[in-house]
């Protein structure tokens, strides 16, 4: 998120690049990220992904 003149942050959108050889980039503002991993198209939706994530997490964190 960007800071806006008035003070209040508005979310920046970005966009993919890809350049000659193939490579593709993230774009937001003057930020780039190579992008070198992608979702398997047969995976588990985002969602699913991230309660994953937390779970994984709060077992890790229970057992210390």
């Amino acid at each position: 998120m960007a800071k806006s003149e008035s003070g209040a942050f508005t979310p920046r959108t970005g966009q993919v690049i890809q350049a000659e050889n193939g490579t593709q980039y993230f774009v937001c503002g003057n930020n780039r990220i190579k992008i070198s991993e992608h979702f398997a198209a047969g995976g588990k939706p985002l969602g699913d992904l991230i309660v994953d994530v937390v779970r994984h997490t709060a077992e890790k964190a229970a057992s210390t």
